[in-house]
């Protein structure tokens, strides 16, 4: 038998890759080709001419490579996979003629799936997940698989009010006349409820009240949305998936206790249920059967909904008889650096020159607690100092916004009034490209604001009051748009 001239020798790189992906042979079978003609006589029968010679090609590359790799020195590095290896000549018998025509690969395109296709796909993976973690087969394919995408959740996802809105705005908006008169008469409706509620958990009615009104408007504005259908979307589509993966496996945990009913999963396009907008993996782990009929719904319970809610905030911490926030007033020259969220008891912010707004003294309760400073909007608007219920609210809504606003409503409630210095209501605010484009500046000037994504947090407002300071500016971390054109250099 011939061998096959040099001229027209490859290397296993070049041969065995792309003939084994041609002619379907897997590497096992280039190894064995090498072991007699008993085996090539069986593949005459099958195998084109062309197809035939790259198989005891490659097996003589397999050959010469395992050579190589037994001479080789213990203790040096060795190629895992003789296909990759080159090698200058190959030899192989030449059983037929080289001149035929390669056969040439043909690639076969994936199709293009469509959106309610790739749906479709992720519902089946997640049925067979929920199956494997236990939930009964049949239920989780009655709740998943006759989801539809929710294209108004897909759009809303990332425009609630609180991150939009000046915080005046939003603040005025959850303390409105109506809300307020609302709220009134449902605090002397339930009194007897809300005395049972406070009984149990030590959680002001007033809060839960506040918190019942800005989340439902007292009942009145709950959604009507299929939530399955709103979190199914955010889990294959939007840009939460692993919450609303998360959400799905709470409500299968609920109907397995036996807690809800699939008919009762109506809600926001956020996915959130009832009176007071639980999401399902809160009403799961902190909401609870308060009148006794072993069905939690919040949705046309009241004693279920606010029991929840009180429940919800005692578990977080809430402290009976304390407040959520007191306006204050600070001196001339004042550090607003300490605005940062650093915790400070009374004493010690009064020995910095913190005092209650209107000229009035720390009571010997007050000087115990433990405060943060807030400047939301700079330092010619109102200051104050927040206390532990004001985290407690933020647990519910992580939301400076949200939580100044319930604050304020409560209060107002008792006829109090919370907020006096007026708000710079004149300022312009600063758009959310703006606020890319200002954390962009700010990292590239040096003052790292930990991403670019167009929300003003903690990050962003240290890295602001840093520019501010090294600029000769009041540093309260607070911009509008004259600040903008500055630290933009415009």
């Amino acid at each position: 038998m011939r061998m096959i001239p040099k001229s027209q020798s490859k290397s296993c790189s070049q041969i065995a890759p792309q003939n084994a992906r041609v002619y379907g042979v897997c590497t096992p079978l280039f190894t064995a080709a090498r072991q007699g003609l008993t085996f090539i006589a069986m593949l005459r029968q099958s195998l084109s001419t062309a197809a035939l010679t790259a198989i005891l090609a490659v097996g003589a590359c397999a050959t010469q490579s395992q050579s190589a790799n037994s001479a080789q020195p213990e203790g040096t590095s060795r190629t895992s996979a003789p296909a990759l290896r080159s090698a200058s000549t190959v030899s192989a018998p030449h059983v037929m003629s080289t001149a035929a025509a390669s056969v040439p690969a043909t690639i076969t395109p994936r199709p293009v799936l469509t959106r309610d296709q790739k749906f479709s796909n992720w519902k089946e993976d997640f049925v067979n997940r929920a199956i494997a973690r236990g939930h009964n087969a049949n239920v989780v394919r009655a709740l998943i698989l006759p989801a539809k995408i929710n294209d108004k959740a897909l759009d809303r996802d990332s425009k609630q009010p609180e991150f939009t809105k000046p915080i005046w705005s939003y603040v005025d908006g959850a303390a409105s006349a109506d809300r307020l008169n609302k709220g009134k008469a449902k605090l002397a409706e339930n009194v007897s409820l809300f005395n049972s509620v406070e009984n149990r958990y030590k959680v002001s009615r007033n809060y839960l009240t506040a918190i019942w009104g800005l989340e439902s408007a007292y009942g009145k504005i709950m959604g009507n949305h299929n939530i399955v259908d709103a979190l199914a979307t955010f889990a294959h589509d939007g840009r939460r998936k692993e919450f609303g993966e998360n959400q799905l496996f709470a409500i299968l945990d609920m109907i397995k206790r036996g807690d809800i009913r699939q008919d009762q999963l109506k809600g926001s396009w956020a996915g959130a249920m009832g009176m007071t907008q639980f999401i399902p993996a809160t009403m799961r782990d902190y909401a609870v059967d308060f009148d006794g009929n072993r069905n939690i719904d919040l949705r046309g319970s009241k004693a279920d909904a606010l029991g929840s809610a009180a429940h919800y905030l005692s578990r977080h911490g809430w402290k009976w008889g304390e407040p959520a926030m007191t306006e204050i007033s600070l001196p001339a020259g004042f550090d607003y650096s300490l605005a940062g969220g650093e915790k400070r008891s009374v004493s010690e912010w009064e020995a910095l020159g913190v005092k209650p707004i209107g000229g009035q003294i720390w009571s010997a309760a007050a000087r115990n607690l433990d405060g943060k400073l807030l400047i939301p909007a700079g330092h010619k608007g109102p200051k104050f100092l927040t206390f532990k219920n004001f985290d407690v609210i933020k647990k519910y809504n992580n939301s400076t916004s949200y939580a100044m606003g319930i604050t304020k409503l409560a209060e107002t409630f008792q006829g109090r009034r919370v907020i006096t210095t007026p708000w710079p209501r004149g300022d312009k605010q600063i758009s959310f490209t703006q606020k890319k484009q200002l954390q962009s500046r700010l990292t590239a000037l040096g003052y790292d604001t930990k991403g670019v994504d167009g929300q003003i947090g903690p990050n962003s407002r240290r890295a602001i009051r840093a520019w501010q300071k090294a600029n000769g500016l009041v540093a309260d971390g607070y911009v509008n748009l004259p600040v903008w054109n500055k630290i933009m250099g415009r």
